[in-house]
């Protein structure tokens, strides 16, 4: 079993929440992770709500993310993100955010007895500690490596949260799951 971490938000005060005319559906299909097609030049965003142009900022009431070129870079530290990230527009926001995707997925194992990130552990299919960025299936997380957390963190990124999380092959969750060990989650987040 090995850690890893959840990339988001910790929803800070006056956190800056985008919007878009464009209809949900095509959000949700674009604004995926695992997704490998960019949203359609034509998609332009505006506030929706907050001020504060944190390094992670989100669609209003919805909870996709974006990224800063920051965090962008610390990534890039790791990997190539030239097909991984894009830029959007956001109306009369002046610093430049960015989608993550085209991201390999990895299962789920627990999905359906999880209730609380903060109180359940969540165990995922991968057990390759040297994949630094990746998603889940059907669901919109960023996991990033331990290396990547500690990165993330020592460059002060602001607004960021990440919830720890166990990678492990299925034989080891049934395992898991079988002697009810719930190992304590650990929570990083910017001051």
């Amino acid at each position: 079993m090995i850690s890893l971490f959840c990339l988001t938000h910790r929803f800070k005060r006056s956190m800056l929440e985008i919007t878009s005319e464009t209809s949900y559906d095509i959000l949700d299909k674009y604004l995926d992770p695992s997704q490998t097609e960019k949203l359609p030049d034509d998609v332009c965003f505006k506030v929706a709500a907050g001020k504060k142009d944190y390094d992670i900022i989100r669609y209003y009431e919805v909870g996709w993310e974006f990224y800063s070129q920051k965090i962008i870079d610390v990534l890039s530290q790791f990997v190539d993100m030239s097909d991984k990230c894009y830029p959007v527009k956001i109306e009369g926001v002046e610093k430049q955010y960015y989608v993550i995707y085209n991201l390999k997925t990895y299962p789920f194992w627990n999905t359906d007895d999880v209730v609380s990130a903060y109180d359940d552990p969540y165990y995922f299919g991968i057990n390759d500690k040297s994949i630094p960025i990746f998603g889940i299936d059907d669901t919109a997380f960023i996991i990033v490596s331990e290396e990547i957390k500690d990165a993330l963190l020592k460059s002060k990124i602001s607004n960021i949260e990440l919830i720890e999380h166990f990678g492990c092959s299925f034989e080891e969750y049934e395992k898991i799951k079988e002697s009810n060990f719930k190992p304590q989650i650990h929570i990083y987040e910017d001051k």
